[in-house]
């Protein structure tokens, strides 16, 4: 097995699928691991190559031989227009995002592969690896934060990656002091990212109404805009859920006033919150949408929490390592890619 492990090509991303206790038990198993060097990646370059990994110099990756899974989190640069080997990192092009034909021809012209690691998934068609915990803790986080400062008549503050969750804490409890508690909603709570969700809220003092399933099949919108700050954590992969609408927002009656979109899919035909069109970013985490009302939709929150999220998803994704590239997570993986490839034609 040859592994090699790419600098990010986004300024904002500090995360890394493999850590250096990851890739020691890879190499202990017989693996050849191979590191770009980083000046992001939230574990230094010598702890890589303590453990055995032969470092090299950032975006080398284009000479990666052919039977090298190149690994990275977020999606790769726009050049080359032919990509060569197999890759493994979130590309988000299969549920026909904008402009997903000319990103996913990429890796037909040079005959290569992608591992999508969001269809990394078991027997049951159930992921194998996810940082949607963290995504939707800081999700969570943002839009608690967000609606405070509001209240408050401050300035949005800037987002950065911190060292640890109470650093995120600290800010909130900062804030909320002379404020009234708000009410609270996470859509898709049972899953990882609502989880996370919920907890921040747990952990913040505010009671939080946890909707999954069961209460958007037939979907009481009334209720869920009677609350102050929404945290959507459904990811859909077809359609049929809206949980607001342009006239909501624009309805002075409305009560809800923050939306943090943790799923943050604006540019799929299935986005439940069709209201904005593109995500917000580090240096502007919020957009103000009709009404007076806010939403925040970063795509890659976990970044935020660098250390916690990269051990929390590398430890998922290691054993799952193991099995490249005959495992049955590859296998549903490259199933995916060719049934999205196959759309092309």
């Amino acid at each position: 097995m040859k592994f090699w492990l790419r600098d990010e090509a986004r300024d904002t991303e500090r995360r890394t699928p493999l850590t250096p206790n990851g890739a020691a038990s890879l190499i202990a198993a017989g693996a050849f691991v191979t590191v770009e060097r980083s000046d992001k990646r939230v574990f230094e370059d010598a702890a890589y190559s303590d453990v055995g990994c032969v470092l090299v110099d950032a975006g080398r990756w284009l000479d990666a031989p052919r039977d090298t899974l190149i690994l990275g989190v977020k999606e790769l640069p726009q050049l080359p227009e032919t990509l060569v080997g197999n890759y493994a990192h979130f590309a988000h092009l299969y549920k026909q995002q904008r402009g997903w034909q000319d990103d996913l021809a990429r890796f037909g012209l040079g005959g290569s592969v992608l591992y999508d690691l969001e269809y990394l998934t078991d027997e049951r068609g159930v992921r194998v690896a996810a940082f949607g915990y963290w995504a939707g803790w800081l999700g969570a986080a943002l839009g608690l934060r967000g609606w405070l400062e509001v209240q408050q008549d401050r300035a949005f503050g800037l987002v950065k990656s911190q060292d640890s969750r109470d650093a995120f804490l600290s800010e909130i409890r900062a804030l909320k002091s002379d404020v009234a508690i708000p009410r609270a909603i996470v859509v898709g709570a049972k899953g990882r990212s609502g989880q996370g969700a919920c907890d921040l809220f747990e952990a913040c003092g505010v009671a939080v109404s946890a909707w999954d399933k069961e209460e958007t099949v037939d979907l009481d919108r009334n209720s869920l805009l009677a609350h102050d700050i929404l945290v959507n954590c459904v990811l859909l992969r077809g359609s049929g859920l809206v949980l607001v609408t342009q006239d909501d927002i624009a309805d002075p009656a409305t009560r809800l006033s923050m939306i943090s979109d943790v799923a943050c899919d604006p540019l799929s035909d299935f986005n439940p919150l069709p209201i904005y069109q593109a995500p917000t970013a580090w240096d502007a985490p919020f957009m103000r949408i009709e009404g007076g009302k806010y939403l925040t939709a970063i795509d890659n929150l976990p970044s935020l929490l660098p250390l916690e999220a990269s051990e929390d998803f590398a430890a998922q994704l290691l054993p799952v390592l193991h099995t490249y590239p005959d495992g049955v997570a590859w296998q549903n993986a490259r199933a995916a890619f060719d049934e999205a490839s196959a759309k092309l034609a």
